[in-house]
C-alpha cells in the first residue's frame, strides 16, 4: 500500500465519516428523519405528505407495511430538509389525533442492539 495516497471511500463526505441519520449541513441528499408512530392500518404515504407538507420541504415519506397484508404496521418515516421546520412539525404533530389514534412523532434515533 502506498503511503500518502488518499483512497476514495463512499462512507465519508469531505473526509468526515458519515453517520446514518445524522444531518451534515451543506451536503445535499441529507435530511432530518422523523419517526411517526400509531398510524392506522389503512394509512398511506399521502396522509404523511398532507400532514408534514405545511411545515416545510418534505423530501421523502415511507409507511411501513406488512408484507402479506400490505396494511400499515402502525408507523412510518418522514424526511425534511430543514431542522427548524422538522422540529416545528414534531412539536405540532406529536400528540395529534388522527382518526381514533393519537400520534407519537419524534426525530428518528438509531436503535441500539442488545447483546
Amino acid at each position: 500500500m502506498a503511503y500518502g495516497v488518499k483512497r476514495f471511500s463512499p462512507m465519508t463526505i469531505d473526509g468526515m465519516t458519515s453517520l446514518a441519520g445524522i444531518n451534515i449541513p451543506g451536503h445535499p441528499g441529507t435530511g432530518w428523519c422523523i419517526f411517526v408512530y400509531n398510524l392506522a392500518p389503512d394509512a398511506d404515504e399521502s396522509i404523511l405528505w398532507q400532514m408534514f407538507g405545511p411545515f416545510g420541504a418534505v423530501t421523502n415519506v415511507k409507511v411501513i407495511r406488512d408484507f402479506n397484508t400490505n396494511k400499515c404496521k402502525g408507523f412510518g418515516f418522514v424526511t425534511m430538509t430543514n431542522y427548524d421546520e422538522a422540529a416545528m412539525a414534531i412539536a405540532s404533530l406529536n400528540g395529534y389525533r388522527l382518526g381514533d389514534r393519537v400520534l407519537q412523532v419524534s426525530f428518528k434515533t438509531n436503535k441500539t442492539h442488545k447483546a
